[in-house]
């Protein structure tokens, strides 16, 4: 009796030893998981400093550099172009790995009618770097700067957004959570955030068994949905007139992306701008870009009470060559 009791004790302890091993491994394995889910992730949003290659000096521009502080203890650099002007503000900034550099030539432009504000998020120009870089950290910045401009103005003041590429899905996003932006111009965005990175990662050849785990990894480090974050959705997040500009030799962000957020608006005041011939980036440098911008801009905020409204096609019917 008690050699049977001892057997059953022995191979109940063995029993045992099985489940906390297999509990070892799975923890283990779990661990091992998001240790390498956060490999991957610091690969994908981590962003070494961007320096500027140019200052407003280069563009005979008299500005003020400003660093002024952001979330993490950080500090961020803004330039603003024409400190003395009293009328609207313009807040531009740059795309993924780009500085506010690239808006100078439209914001020589700009100048002459509009307050402008050049903003150069975490990791990018005279800012401090951070550990990851993504559409929340620049509607962050973003917010930060609106904060700075509506104190250093001292009144109250129309205050329209431009992006660039990344920069141009976070000014949308960015008038989705702050009421205070009157109006949006986005250059060269992509229209679906979970699409593009998607893609990007089959490109990349991962597994695509892997990609959507890899997807709802994001979403819980983020703390947001992808879908929500993306410009077809917060496109109808916000009121304010928006202009979409795309070139159509985009060879970064196809030039459908741009068809794709008109056409999901659900309001008469989203329009369009075709650049033609023009890439991702190269738009940038042409003027007549700045001055469909301007004209833009002008239709809404000018002194009438009740501006005329502008073709759904763009500030003009025509398409820019």
């Amino acid at each position: 009796m008690k050699t049977e009791s001892y057997k059953f004790i022995l191979e109940r302890r063995g029993g045992l030893k099985i489940i906390i091993s297999i509990i070892f491994l799975s923890i283990t394995g779990i661990a091992a998981l998001f240790i390498f889910l956060n490999h991957i992730l610091q690969r994908i949003f981590h962003l070494p400093h961007v320096p500027n290659t140019k200052t407003p000096k280069d563009f005979e521009l008299k500005y003020e550099d400003i660093l002024i502080p952001t979330v993490h203890d950080k500090k961020i650099q803004i330039w603003d172009l024409n400190p003395q002007k009293k009328a609207p503000v313009i807040i531009g900034v740059h795309g993924w790995a780009n500085t506010s550099d690239k808006l100078l030539p439209a914001a020589k432009y700009l100048v002459r009618k509009w307050r402008v504000f050049l903003l150069n998020t975490r990791n990018h120009g005279g800012s401090d770097d951070d550990s990851y870089t993504t559409i929340i950290t620049y509607k962050d910045d973003l917010i930060k700067t609106i904060d700075y401009v509506i104190q250093k103005t001292g009144s109250p003041i129309d205050i329209i957004l431009l992006g660039h590429s990344l920069g141009g899905a976070a000014v949308l996003y960015t008038a989705a959570k702050d009421a205070r932006i009157k109006g949006v111009v986005s250059i060269s965005s992509f229209a679906d955030m979970e699409e593009m990175m998607r893609t990007g990662f089959f490109k990349g050849r991962m597994p695509r068994a892997f990609i959507t785990s890899m997807l709802t990894y994001i979403e819980f480090r983020i703390g947001e949905n992808l879908k929500r974050l993306s410009p077809l959705f917060t496109i109808n997040k916000f009121k304010s007139p928006a202009l979409i500009i795309h070139g159509t030799k985009d060879e970064t962000v196809d030039f459908e992306n741009m068809n794709r957020i008109v056409k999901s608006a659900t309001r008469e005041n989203v329009h369009q701008l075709i650049m033609k011939n023009h890439s991702h980036s190269s738009l940038l440098e042409e003027t007549q870009l700045a001055v469909e911008i301007d004209r833009f801009l002008s239709t809404y905020f000018s002194d009438k009470n009740q501006p005329p409204p502008i073709p759904k096609e763009g500030s003009t019917k025509e398409k820019l060559e």
